[in-house]
């Protein structure tokens, strides 16, 4: 189960971790202390670093050049791993033989789920002696795609944890966890970043890249980088853009935005991030149009989303829009969760919002 981090070189070394020093200091008193809880569940939005936070601890825990009580610095507020440290090295390269990263395969996966036997291997794996470092760490990005019985298959591990043994759970949707799984865990909640912080890393992300998208990325995520990156990668942004263009017409060009859904909802595992930017980018719109409409102060929209924000806004009230919004966020994840024609329920929902035939 490969854990391969191509950005090592840019983040070891320098300042990897911006925001999160709650998690950070926590983790790091609890080391220094000798008192490391075996089990971390990290929640918060999604994209806001949690994953990339893991896999730093997992890094910091069996690193090798520097005694670990010294890797903060003197005032423990970041996380340094050298790239010149072993351990770190094998870590970011999936080869550490003290590391286990389980995240969902999506070779011949419809569900994109993380499968019981990935949660399984973790037993034998957690129950042998380290063989180079200290402990033995695993990394489950993320716990939202493990089903019950894959939680179930945890708990032994949780209940009577191998001595040296640290697991990082990730979670973006923690309330929809067993409770079994997050009593046996020490809960740290991650917040969203600031708009600088999130600019900063998109910019070491992309040095390259064009500052207006840049800023747009940055304005469209909610403090979320790793969510402008999934915008980015997946196509969704641009397809956002162009779904706000045909809502702001007058008129419904069904056939484009047939086209449009067609790509932007593709099916199977290999598109979910799409699926994902697309739910996201319509709750967004429809959320920023309802609390225009009602008059309440909103969040800044992107210049592309003010021309159908206005057109909604003056089809629609602001009652409307509220139930509009509830509605869509049920249906997205009803239509996620069994798996239906997600391109065929975004039609419909553009369709609706064109033709003026909300309650």
């Amino acid at each position: 189960m490969s854990d391969a981090d191509n950005n090592y070189e840019k983040i070891a070394g320098s300042t990897p971790v911006i925001g999160h020093r709650d998690f950070v200091e926590s983790f790091a008193t609890s080391m220094t202390r000798g008192r490391m809880h075996h089990a971390w569940l990290l929640t918060g939005p999604f994209g806001i670093g949690k994953a990339t936070v893991a896999r730093l601890a997992a890094a910091w825990l069996l690193s090798e050049r520097v005694n670990t009580t010294d890797l903060f610095g003197a005032e423990v507020d970041e996380f340094s791993v050298s790239r010149d440290d072993p351990g770190g090295k094998l870590v970011f390269n999936g080869a550490h033989p003290d590391y286990l990263a389980i995240a969902p395969i999506l070779d011949d996966n419809r569900s994109g789920q993380i499968k019981i036997d990935q949660i399984r291997a973790m037993v034998p794996f957690m129950a042998h002696k380290p063989a180079r470092g200290r402990f033995r760490v695993a990394v489950i990005d993320s716990m939202d795609e493990v089903n019950r019985n894959g939680a179930n298959a945890m708990l032994k591990l949780l209940e009577e944890p191998p001595e040296n043994s640290v697991i990082l759970l990730v979670s973006s949707c923690p309330g929809q966890l067993p409770p079994t799984i997050r009593s046996r865990c020490r809960v740290v909640r991650l917040s969203a970043l600031d708009a600088l912080s999130c600019r900063n890393v998109l910019t070491k992300k992309w040095p390259d890249a064009d500052v207006k998208q840049i800023d747009l990325l940055s304005q469209l995520c909610n403090g979320a980088p790793g969510r402008a990156i999934s915008l980015f990668d997946s196509g969704a942004a641009d397809c956002y853009q162009v779904a706000c263009s045909l809502l702001a017409k007058p008129k419904p060009d069904v056939s484009a935005m047939a086209a449009l859904t067609s790509k932007w909802g593709r099916g199977a595992a290999a598109g979910r991030l799409s699926r994902e930017g697309a739910a996201f980018c319509l709750e967004r719109l429809l959320r920023l149009t309802a609390l225009t409409a009602s008059g309440r102060n909103a969040s800044l929209p992107c210049d592309f989303e003010v021309p159908a924000i206005r057109v909604l806004c003056g089809r629609y009230s602001s009652s409307q829009l509220a139930v509009f919004h509830g509605e869509f966020l049920r249906e997205s994840a009803r239509a996620e969760g069994f798996h239906m024609d997600f391109s065929q329920f975004l039609l419909r929902q553009m369709i609706k919002l064109s033709e003026k035939t909300l309650p």
